[in-house]
């Protein structure tokens, strides 16, 4: 049983969404399954070292378990959750792959950028430019840069791009050699611009607006809400659905 739902109606909420592919129920089978990749990522976390955090497994887990939903058939013969468990502990396998070839300095850098962004956003409702959220996480223009080019690697070169899907296997970029992974920010900012207009793109129309207002806009989750007739509560739901929409479809761009 996957936390407060029964193993057979989670089945039924896959084999919804298998025979519709309507949005609202591949939504209601996210949903649902959401504590499940908590439980796995909680499995997981015992195993490593004090260092690590449950927030990278969940965001990475995440991606595996849209993956799981959207190419679960129930023809293949597997359960929804015997096939999700797979995909979702294979996503967080890689992630930690990623995270290996990731100096653990810059590792702790990028978490302490990455929480006060959060918290700039949370507070001025907002995102903030990367040069306040390094001021405000006590990072100069050297560590900011790292931390760049370390997310590059992770994200845009290997994000949960596995060759094949066996626990041990390799990505894409561990065949990329290490010495053409040093571009300079303005190449780091064209290739993220790029990629994530095209993730942008993969979303619904609702997600599409709330990501570039207040990305693009710069519009408060309260002015967002105020705009499409919707409570700020929701539009943050909507926003933390839109983020992981993105991570997916970056993913499936690295497949290709």
């Amino acid at each position: 049983m996957i936390a407060d739902i029964s193993s057979e109606t989670l089945e039924s909420l896959a084999d919804a969404y298998a025979r519709t592919r309507l949005a609202e129920d591949r939504d209601r089978l996210c949903d649902a399954a959401l504590p499940f990749v908590r439980r796995i990522a909680t499995g997981v976390l015992r195993r490593l070292p004090p260092h690590f955090c449950i927030d990278d497994l969940i965001g990475d887990g995440c991606v595996g378990l849209l993956r799981a939903v959207d190419r679960y058939r129930h023809a293949q013969g597997a359960t929804f959750e015997t096939w999700a468990t797979r995909l979702v502990r294979g996503a967080m396998l890689n992630g930690l792959r990623r995270m290996d070839a990731m100096p653990e300095r810059v590792r702790r850098d990028a978490r302490s950028l990455e929480k006060a962004r959060s918290q700039i956003g949370h507070v001025n409702g907002r995102s903030p430019s990367d040069d306040e959220a390094a001021t405000s996480a006590g990072l100069d223009a050297r560590k900011l840069h790292a931390v760049k080019v370390a997310l590059l690697r992770a994200a845009a070169l290997s994000l949960d791009a596995p060759i094949g899907y066996a626990d041990d296997a390799a990505c894409y970029g561990d065949r990329i050699p290490a010495t053409a992974l040093s571009p300079p920010d303005a190449v780091i900012r064209r290739l993220t611009r790029r990629e994530v207009g095209r993730a942008v793109s993969t979303l619904p129309s609702r997600e599409r607006l709330i990501i570039a207002s207040f990305y693009g806009g710069e519009a408060s989750f309260r002015q967002i809400g105020d705009r499409l007739g919707i409570s700020k509560q929701r539009v943050s739901q909507l926003h933390g659905r839109a983020i992981i929409g993105l991570r997916f479809a970056l993913a499936q761009h690295a497949d290709a």
